[in-house]
């Protein structure tokens, strides 16, 4: 895990509305094997636990990630799989 501040060209930064994160799945060599997955703003503990739930199940693409948690799709300039 990577701690930075506000990656403003990826994401609108608002720290009243909430926190912002970006997931990426990777391989043990921490290769990408999928695009980037912009999240926010987690605003509560609801929503933290929403996202931790969704991150160990893998981060399946099934809806199971509240529509409100899934920032637009990735910009281009994200990091992708190789």
């Amino acid at each position: 895990m990577v701690v930075t501040t506000c990656l403003g060209r990826v994401l609108d930064c608002d720290a009243a509305r909430g926190l912002h994160a970006v997931v990426q799945p990777c391989a043990a060599d921490r290769s990408a094997t999928g695009p980037a997955v912009l999240l926010g703003p987690l605003a509560t503990e609801a929503d933290a636990e929403a996202v931790g739930v969704w991150l160990r199940a893998g981060m399946p693409d099934d809806g199971t990630l509240r529509i409100g948690l899934r920032v637009a799709p990735a910009p281009p300039y994200v990091s992708r799989p190789a």
